[in-house]
């Protein structure tokens, strides 16, 4: 009996090692994706009892330069001495304020500048809206009151 016997070239165990190759690295990259993919769900806040609830947003910074402070401080003076600032405190007692009237900016939170003088803008076009008293709301108030005294 004769054997037979094939030799492969040089060649052809180059061909193989890189056929062996690109299926090693795509099978890594399907076990990779796997791996990425579970990583990326969010886990619900009560699926893990033992960890402490973890606060929303980043903490709180503290401004501490006193220039910046003044600065600020300066700003809501100037928005607390005007008419409608005083109308407002007249007219909406401070145990009856809601989210939607105005609420001065707190100076000793960090701030970028920009984000400050927003803050300061938007409370004082709130503050505008108490300056007369044709206002809807102020008016609403002040008949509210009128009526009470007329009961008496």
């Amino acid at each position: 009996m004769s054997k037979i016997v094939m030799r492969k070239s040089w060649a052809d165990n180059e061909v193989d090692e890189i056929v062996e190759d690109r299926k090693a690295s795509k099978e890594k990259m399907k076990t990779d994706s796997r791996e990425n993919s579970s990583s990326r769900k969010r886990h619900k806040p009560n699926s893990y009892p033992d960890q402490k609830p973890r606060t929303q947003g980043r903490p709180l910074k503290v401004e501490t330069d006193l220039l910046i402070l003044q600065r600020r401080q300066k700003q809501i003076d100037y928005g607390k001495n005007t008419v409608g600032y005083h109308n407002y405190m007249q007219h909406v007692p401070f145990d009856q304020r809601t989210k939607e009237h105005p609420k001065t900016p707190d100076k000793y939170t960090k701030y970028s500048r920009r984000s400050w003088d927003t803050l300061i803008k938007m409370w004082r076009k709130e503050l505008h809206k108490y300056d007369t008293t044709g206002n809807k709301e102020c008016d609403e108030l002040e008949d509210s009151d009128n009526d009470d005294e007329n009961e008496d």
